[in-house]
């Protein structure tokens, strides 16, 4: 059905069918919340909500035409000299544009409509889905060999050095790399990466979306970037991946208490990477459940990138003795909680907490089922 609509979209915006479709999903992270760019564990899955951006050539026509239908906006843009615009949307394309010219490829004009389902602020990454899903239908029409950890290079070579944005790889590597029914484990160090099955016969992954997004988000994100940096300075290692507790309690008193949780946070959030694997592999419900509050507690408390939404229905969520665990998701301040519920009564379970949740917030949440799908893909 959407397939449908995207096509007869981009046909009334461009008078002619588009030549293909590139679908790219957002993502959930089970666990390893801010270790990425600590070159740290992560564990995230590719999941059924998707940034849909169909491609053709221009005709007759020496431009670049783009229409993002959920902002009804349109871009029009001169290849031969593309420069960071006002609009930030446009950005994370223009970004892209610019790698590919940068490594010597010429691209010929075309027209592109962009169309989503991922949650805009939900902490899903949709932005991270744009910019793989582009950079493969780029690719694609014009006829350039690019492997996913090419693309994912060039999104997050664009994010650093052209958007500002100093995130990790996981989420670029969640929407290329994803695989049906499989959450992946990988090491941001040095790249290598396992499939693990996370369907759990009796329970659901559940994102509830608070329908916030804080200003906070990106200064916030780079503050924690720096302040990492800087823990790891002190305690003399290239990563906060390659410290221990033991180091962190040995430095303590050079180290601001700030710092000293920032760096306690990811160690122990790299630990329970792992002994999360483990649990999920035993199906240990209750240990997993027990990982996801204390993922929590530790962003909260500790590394200080939740919000009061948050808190809010992960405090609803401990209420419920249907919900095994849950935690915030994504970069902070705002965006969804991923919860674990049993399937047995569910709809009234997350019923619950989303009427509660207004009654305390005045705000209409929404949730999400989500299914494990495979990464960005030609249609």
């Amino acid at each position: 059905m959407i397939l449908q609509s995207i096509r007869t979209s981009y046909e009334r915006a461009f008078s002619i069918p588009p030549s293909f479709i590139v679908r790219a999903p957002g993502r959930i992270n089970l666990i390893g919340e801010h270790t990425d760019y600590n070159n740290g564990f992560v564990f995230p899955a590719a999941v059924d909500k998707y940034v849909y951006l169909a491609f053709g050539p221009a005709f007759l026509v020496d431009e670049t035409r783009i229409f993002a239908k959920d902002l009804a906006k349109s871009a029009i843009l001169d290849l031969t000299q593309v420069e960071k615009s006002s609009e930030s949307w446009q950005n994370y394309l223009i970004g892209i544009i610019l790698q590919f010219q940068k490594k010597g490829h010429s691209l010929k004009n075309f027209n592109c409509l962009i169309q989503s389902t991922i949650p805009i602020g939900g902490g899903m990454s949709s932005s991270s889905a744009l910019e793989c899903g582009f950079a493969k239908g780029l690719a694609h029409l014009n006829d350039i060999e690019l492997s996913n950890w090419e693309i994912l290079e060039m999104s997050h070579t664009s994010n650093h050095e052209f958007l500002g944005i100093k995130g990790g790889i996981m989420d670029q590597f969640s929407s290329l790399f994803g695989k049906k029914d499989q959450a992946m484990i990988l090491d941001c160090d040095d790249r290598s990466f396992s499939y693990e099955s996370i369907l759990l016969e009796d329970y659901e992954w559940v994102l509830i979306n608070t329908q916030v997004q804080h200003d906070n988000l990106i200064s916030g994100y780079g503050d924690r970037v720096l302040e990492c940096k800087e823990a790891a300075k002190i305690l003399g290692v290239e990563s906060l991946r390659r410290a221990r507790m033991e180091d962190l309690d040995t430095k303590k008193l050079q180290l601001s208490n700030e710092i000293y949780n920032r760096a306690c946070f990811v160690i122990g959030e790299n630990e329970r990477v792992h002994t999360f694997a483990q649990a999920l592999k035993e199906k240990n419900i209750k240990q997993l459940g027990e990982l996801l509050y204390a993922s929590h507690d530790g962003l909260q408390r500790l590394y200080e990138v939740s919000c009061r939404e948050l808190d809010v229905l992960v405090d609803l969520a401990k209420k419920e003795e249907g919900v095994v665990g849950a935690r915030m998701m994504g970069g902070g301040f705002g965006g969804c909680t991923l919860n674990l519920i049993k399937k047995k009564g569910l709809e009234e379970i997350v019923d619950r907490i989303k009427t509660s949740y207004f009654e305390m917030t005045k705000i209409s949440p929404e949730h999400y089922i989500v299914e494990i799908e495979d990464g960005v893909s030609i249609i």
